[in-house]
């Protein structure tokens, strides 16, 4: 993979953040995004609106959460140490996006996994996108509950009455990892409200499952 030059970093994730804010996955103030060059971890800062980021706002921090770089009064993220959890837990991911998106996010508020076992897509991609266990927000609680939901090889996941948090290879995977994950959910709340899933066969279940560990080994080879 080409390494990102400073620059290409910067505009990467403040394109992606406003993307974010146009789409309504993130209000005013909500929501990061991060960036790890192989050293450390670029990061879109606090109290800052997705939709009015600008190149020079970024804070870049060390894998200890020190701050290495950055414009007057801006700090990290509030949330920086979820992300530092990711990327000590997925030594292979460069980028990670946190959403407060609200369909995923409703499922999150509710204590529910988003599953399913009628739409064939999500069961091949995903399996599942399950749950991790509820923390305290911007401590370090807020990942314990990480490393259960990650050694099963889940990439997107629900924060317990919090929201959904994506990591992958480049920051735009990462990002439309998010996007998906908002649309299942949408597609899955309105399916429960019009009267639930028309379920598949357990044989086409079975099936569907030996795909989804086909997929998963294409990632690894």
């Amino acid at each position: 993979m080409q390494k990102l030059s400073d620059r290409e970093i910067r505009e990467q994730i403040v394109e992606i953040s406003k993307t974010m804010y146009s789409k309504g996955l993130v209000n005013a103030f909500e929501g990061n995004v991060s960036y790890f060059d192989g050293k450390n971890i670029y990061m879109t800062p606090s109290q800052v609106c997705k939709g009015l980021l600008k190149e020079d706002m970024l804070v870049v921090i060390d894998m200890d959460g020190k701050i290495i770089k950055t414009k007057d009064g801006y700090v990290p993220s509030s949330e920086y140490k979820m992300h530092l959890a990711c990327y000590r837990l997925r030594p292979d991911i460069k980028s990670v996006v946190h959403t407060h998106s609200p369909y995923a996010t409703a499922y999150a508020l509710a204590g529910k996994p988003i599953t399913t076992k009628a739409y064939p897509e999500v069961l091949i991609l995903y399996g599942q996108i399950p749950l991790s266990k509820y923390g305290t927000p911007s401590t370090d609680d807020i990942y314990a509950g990480f490393a259960d939901v990650i050694k099963d090889r889940y990439e997107v996941f629900l924060i317990e009455n919090h929201g959904i948090i994506s990591m992958g290879k480049d920051l735009t995977e990462t990002y439309l990892k998010i996007e998906a994950a908002e649309n299942i959910a949408k597609v899955l709340t309105i399916t429960n409200q019009i009267g639930g899933e028309k379920q598949l066969p357990e044989d086409e279940l079975i099936v569907l499952q030996g795909m989804r560990e086909a997929f998963l080994k294409s990632k690894t080879d």
